[in-house]
């Protein structure tokens, strides 16, 4: 009874293609879309990282689970990014999830971050010239 008191419901609309189809087909743009997909997330992130069920997911470290769907989250708004390289409410979102991480990474993952963060950012720019948000996006990765 307690596990089904945390669980999410099996249609969890965060994990749902129909919520990323209404996401890309925005074009990226829709800012209702982005927050929430940003709600959802921060409720499943509550519910992992205290250990709680959800998805029907048991018995794995919690922070592996947050991460988990960081990692998911942070590869749709890639993938926004890709096909709308001027979707400034994706960019916001990324800017959201990559503050979410953790605040003392190693090293050698910034350097990887930074890297990948670059990369996405200058294939935008290539995408579309005098593309402000990819630059945006990748000066505040330098800081």
């Amino acid at each position: 009874a307690a596990a089904a008191a945390t669980a999410l419901p099996p249609a969890d609309p965060l994990a749902s293609p129909a919520s990323r189809a209404v996401a890309m087909l925005s074009g990226g743009q829709s800012y209702s879309a982005w927050n929430f997909r940003k709600r959802r997330l921060v409720l499943l992130l509550q519910q992992a990282r205290s250990g709680g069920d959800y998805i029907g997911q048991r018995g794995e470290d919690s922070p592996c689970e947050a991460e988990a769907l960081l990692g998911a989250e942070l590869r749709l708004s890639e993938l926004a990014i890709r096909s709308f390289p001027k979707s400034h409410e994706a960019w916001a979102h990324r800017r959201w999830l990559m503050a979410l991480r953790n605040p003392d990474p190693p090293a050698a993952s910034l350097d990887a971050e930074l890297v990948a963060e670059m990369r996405l950012s200058l294939r935008a720019i290539d995408q579309r010239r005098a593309n402000y948000h990819a630059a945006r996006h990748a000066a505040r990765a330098v800081r």
